[in-house]
């Protein structure tokens, strides 16, 4: 199912759960995001929809650090000397290179993934720091690996508690965990549409739903 369906059907459930609570308008809005964000994070894995929008492109990497290395380069070069001048120039000559060649979408995912778990500790928030390590693990695993399971149901579930301790709006786990299962529910392969389905119990069993 494309990405697009995912976040509709889990920004509804976003709003079923804004509608049963009876939840303020500002909230209201707030519960259908978080729906339909939920809905896309089991997609954060390696080739997954989500994991490929949510971080810089790693061209912009590629620039920065080919930037940094004509700066290094040009320095080295006129104010350096011997075998001083050499090393730099080799450093710079690597930073323009090598890049395009280790430098992929799933170490900009890994790269997001760290910056946002630390800028949990250094906020001191739980969700936040919880986050950044699933998205961090997500990076290392297949599509529809663990993230698609009820291993990742769960660890996305403890994020939303602390979410919605940290923000005191009730719904907020309800609604992060209806639009999760509504994606792990819409890729059982017992609809049509699905020619792969859901292994709900890896690692321990790996037969598809």
């Amino acid at each position: 199912m494309k990405g697009t369906s995912h976040a509709i059907v889990g920004a509804t459930a976003g709003l079923s759960v804004a509608v049963w609570q009876d939840t303020a308008p500002a909230a209201t809005g707030l519960l259908i995001l978080l729906g339909g964000f939920s809905a896309l994070a089991p997609d954060l894995d390696t080739n997954g929809k989500l994991s490929n929008r949510m971080s810089l492109h790693r061209k912009w990497l590629w620039f920065a650090l080919a930037s940094i290395g004509v700066l290094l380069g040009t320095f080295s070069l006129i104010t350096l000397d011997g075998i001083i001048r050499i090393i730099g120039t080799g450093i710079a000559l690597t930073m323009i290179i090598v890049p395009r060649f280790i430098i992929n979408q799933r170490f900009m995912v890994l790269l997001s993934g760290l910056t946002i778990t630390g800028l949990g500790w250094f906020w001191g928030e739980t969700w936040i720091f919880l986050f950044g390590l699933f998205t961090i693990a997500a990076t290392f695993l297949p599509h529809r690996g663990p993230t698609h399971s009820i291993i990742g149901l769960l660890f996305f579930s403890g994020i939303a508690y602390f979410l919605e301790q940290s923000m005191s709006i009730n719904g907020i786990l309800l609604a992060c965990i209806a639009g999760y299962l509504s994606h792990l529910i819409l890729d059982m392969k017992c609809l049509p549409f699905n020619k792969k389905g859901v292994k709900w119990f890896q690692p321990v069993f790996n037969r598809e739903f």
